[in-house]
């Protein structure tokens, strides 16, 4: 049999279902004294069925009163199978009707009916009322399965209940052993001398004693320090498995019912859901976009917006595509199974299953985009996903981790998908960033080289464009580590240049470029003028301001210095000053036989070499260092060899 299960019993209030649980477990889930004195379960209440070194069955039973619905979806969220307990002297009724949906929405898939209270009626009520139960099954998933008698007093009909129990457990279960650990908090304790304990059903992964946990939404990092299941010490848990576990250091304070612990990164907590959502067909209404109403995910429950993506209203029995944007984030992943309800009622009105985990709201505009991609989804059709999410307008790489932790398909099944695509050529694979469509990155290549063309043509003097200044011409969501893989690939294939204040002006390629107005042509020149009267000493944009009376403007001085260096007529050094070509040879020639007198310089000898002191000398050694034509050691320079 399937190693670890969980069974749900369901049904209708007073129709027996606590009584079979006590049948066949021998305890009474009824253990608090307000569920004693009325005589119903109002919390969900667990017990072991069977345990062996093969494996247990638990058993999950949930209250039958409408008043309770949010305990009877919590107990349900998680089961392998189920039973639905029908009375032969009441019939079908409505929470057996809102049990069996419920069922169907969480995507159960093993199940049979018990047919209780068997002893009160005679052999015709209990034909009608078989009659009555098959045509309320028929399109559920318990459509033609047993529906066995029992009667609770004369325990009649138990064994054939437990032999149907095991065979259900011995057939493949659902829940994943190979993805990360992942559970919903469905009771919460403190037990003295061991602090807080949580249980639940492990969704999918194993958890062993001391292993690092995060609890969701809350953030908080905590460990495993001891696990047990159904009072007995365990070492590790696997999917299906109820276990409870002692967490260490989180007082009970910072938890409660519907968070969920899953291991490291193994899932964040989200704000924005793309669900698929079908309304029941005896829905009492029609479903409005914008309407607020109760998301019941796992074991949380989450006010949230229904925002309607393909039409305005969803009536009964119709299905669509939806963004719920909660109040506050949960820790739901795609594939999750869902029900809602209203705000101002304890009875479900539909559910479906969460297609999409989002970071951005959902825009009408993006309608061409999102919904084949959502199509694609509900459909589960890999290439018609990997359609959508690749195309020629792509603003970010995606890898195989990032479309499964999206989406719910297996990484390697997109990285099987996606290689396939690269060998074809239809994708480019980034190292470490995932996959491109080959005509996005093309294409994002030439309007990169469009933008700094464009910008450099409206202003010839731009010495130089940075990434910030292209980004800003570029779409708004595409990512910023995207965008400097082209530019690295652009200066790779030498179709941009890099400098010192970002991608060079390519116009400046051929010296001073032409076409410059006039009043821009002449402030050159007297920069030029300037840098050949004073010779060997280097200036600045300040000084030049100071020497003509702050005329004029000391920005626009600056700017037509950087385009000068740009384009080779001057020489920056640092500090932003700046020098004339010929004076450099000259000051070269200078050092160099300074260098073969003496042996080697100081930056005291600027005085007797260059004519000026420290402040000038300073920033001209310092570039000579740079281009390698001296070597400073220590406070000395000498010609390098």
């Amino acid at each position: 049999m399937d190693r670890y299960s969980t069974l749900g019993i369901a049904g209708h209030v007073d129709h027996g279902k606590t009584s079979l649980v006590r049948c066949l477990t021998g305890v009474d889930t009824d253990r608090r004294p307000d569920e004693k004195f009325r005589g119903l379960s109002i919390d969900m209440g667990v017990a072991p069925l069977m345990e062996s070194s093969e494996g247990t069955i638990a058993v999950v039973d949930v209250p039958g009163h409408t008043d309770y619905l949010k305990n009877t979806i919590r107990g349900l969220c998680a089961v392998d199978m189920a039973i639905l307990v029908v009375a032969a002297d009441d019939g079908i009724m409505p929470q057996t009707r809102e049990h069996l949906e419920i069922l169907n929405f969480f995507q159960v898939r093993k199940g049979f009916v018990v047919l209780s209270k068997t002893d009160l009626v005679d052999q015709e009520t209990l034909e009608i009322a078989m009659l009555e139960i098959e045509e309320t099954l028929r399109g559920s998933f318990l459509e033609g399965c047993p529906i066995l008698p029992f009667s609770a007093p004369t325990r009649a009909g138990l064994q054939a209940i437990r032999n149907r129990i095991q065979d259900m457990a011995g057939e493949p279960g659902m829940k994943l052993s190979e993805a990360p650990f992942r559970l919903w908090i469905d009771q919460v304790r403190v037990l003295k001398g061991f602090g807080t304990v949580v249980s639940g059903t492990v969704l999918s992964g194993k958890l062993c004693e001391d292993d690092t946990l995060q609890l969701l939404p809350a953030g908080i990092a905590t460990r495993a320090r001891s696990l047990e299941s159904h009072g007995r010490k365990i070492q590790k848990a696997f999917p299906g498995r109820r276990v409870g576990i002692n967490l260490h250091k989180v007082a009970v304070k910072n938890i409660a019912r519907g968070m969920a612990l899953t291991a490291p990164q193994g899932a964040c907590a989200h704000h924005l859901l793309n669900a698929e959502l079908r309304l029941l067909a005896d829905a009492a209404l029609v479903l409005k976009n914008r309407t607020r109403l109760k998301l019941h995910v796992g074991t949380a429950i989450i006010n949230a917006v229904a925002v309607m993506m393909e039409r305005e209203t969803l009536g009964p029995g119709d299905t669509g595509l939806v963004q719920f944007r909660l109040a506050t984030p949960a820790p739901v992943m795609p594939r999750d199974p869902f029900v809602i309800s209203l705000m101002n009622r304890t009875t479900i009105l539909g559910g479906g299953v969460i297609l999409e985990t989002m970071a951005k709201k959902y825009r009408k505009a993006q309608s061409v985009e999102i919904i084949p991609l959502l199509s694609a989804l509900q459909n589960r059709a890999l290439p018609a996903y990997l359609d959508s999410v690749f195309h020629p307008n792509q603003t970010r790489p995606f890898g195989a981790s990032d479309l499964s932790a999206k989406t719910g398909w297996s990484r390697l099944e997109f990285e099987a998908a996606i290689n396939v695509r690269v060998n074809k050529g239809a994708l480019v694979y980034l190292k470490g960033m995932g996959a491109v469509d080959a005509a996005a990155w093309q294409g994002l290549k030439t309007r990169v080289l469009m933008v700094v063309e464009r910008v450099f043509q409206s202003d010839p003097m731009k010495t130089s464009i940075n990434e910030k200044e292209i980004a800003d011409h570029l779409p708004a969501d595409l990512e910023t580590r995207f965008l400097q893989t082209v530019i690295n690939d652009l200066c790779r294939d030498q179709k941009l240049k890099k400098g010192d204040g970002g991608f060079l002006n390519p116009l400046f390629d051929n010296g001073m470029p032409p076409g410059l107005p006039p009043e821009q042509e002449q402030m050159l020149q007297r920069l030029l003028e300037h840098a050949r009267q004073i010779g060997l000493s280097p200036f600045s944009a300040d000084s030049f301001w100071k020497h003509h009376q702050q005329k004029p403007d000391k920005p626009e001085i600056q700017k037509s210095l950087e385009f000068l260096a740009a384009a080779n007529q001057l020489i920056r050094l640092r500090d932003n000053r700046f020098l004339l070509p010929a004076a450099l040879e000259v000051i070269k020639e200078r050092i160099k036989s300074a260098i073969e007198t003496k042996g080697r310089i100081t930056l005291k000898d600027s005085t007797e070499i260059l004519g000026y002191g420290r402040w000038g000398g300073a920033p001209v050694f310092d570039y000579l260092d740079k281009i390698g034509f001296t070597l400073r050691i220590g406070d000395e320079r000498i010609m390098r060899q």
